[in-house]
């Protein structure tokens, strides 16, 4: 049961959360009153690697922790680098550009056609964006899966993460997404932007993330289980037996 590895969960990932919240604090607060267009767009690319990077080693951990038990890594979670957690980020790249396939023809259409005058365009632009971020989602949580593979070791591709989910997309965007909302709640409170509010607000978000990644994770471990996933249920089963 993961309501039992609670505990464990937090003691491996505090580490990694903290330091995405210590990134983004440092983001948030320290890159106010640079000057240069440049230097503010090499610092977004900056933060935005490293944040990926940490998240990884956060993901990996709680993937394994669900997956294949505490003792598939150290007491404190995954604080070093492999090839296992440079695939993973690796899938991070490709679902981005996957989303930029989706949403970025449907900006462009929308733009254009509300800078010709088209009907049904002007006034609706949040609609017709919505409409290419749904899509977005839907091919992200379909693709999903790879994540939890990867984390424990399993070599996928897009082909398998689309077979596998064949028939649970929009399951999956429900398991995937629950924790949007309140994610967005927590931003939208009328609290004062300080460095210690900023920090706490951070730490809230990564533990709904952990929540989220936990429900990618038994869905991924269901997905494997049942009839139609029998490859993926013996190289579950392969790399739980393997340890580490």
């Amino acid at each position: 049961m993961v309501w039992q590895k609670r505990f464990m969960l937090f003691r491996a990932l505090i580490a990694t959360a903290l330091a995405m919240a210590a990134l983004d604090v440092a983001m948030r607060h320290g890159s106010k009153g640079v000057g240069g267009v440049s230097l503010v767009i090499l610092l977004v690319f900056l933060y935005w690697i490293l944040v990926w990077a940490v998240y990884t080693l956060f993901a990996v951990t709680c993937h394994r922790i669900v997956l294949l038990g505490e003792t598939s890594v150290p007491k404190y979670g995954l604080l070093s680098w492999t090839s296992r957690e440079t695939r993973f980020f690796g899938w991070l790249f490709v679902l981005f550009f996957y989303a930029l396939l989706i949403v970025g023809p449907v900006l462009l259409v929308t733009f254009g056609a509300v800078f010709l005058g088209v009907p049904f365009f002007k006034g609706y632009e949040k609609y017709w964006f919505f409409l290419g971020a749904v899509g977005a989602i839907y091919v992200f949580a379909r693709l999903a899966v790879l994540f939890p593979a990867t984390a424990i070791g399993e070599r996928r591709n897009t082909d398998w993460a689309f077979a596998t989910t064949a028939k649970n997309g929009w399951r999956l965007v429900a398991a995937s997404c629950f924790t949007g909302p309140l994610s967005y709640g927590i931003h939208a409170l009328p609290v004062d932007h300080n460095l210690f509010t900023d920090f706490l607000v951070r730490l809230l978000d990564s533990a709904l993330w952990a929540i989220g990644l936990v429900a990618l994770s038994l869905s991924f471990r269901f997905l494997s289980m049942s009839p139609d996933g029998g490859e993926a249920n013996n190289a579950l089963q392969q790399t739980a037996d393997g340890g580490r």
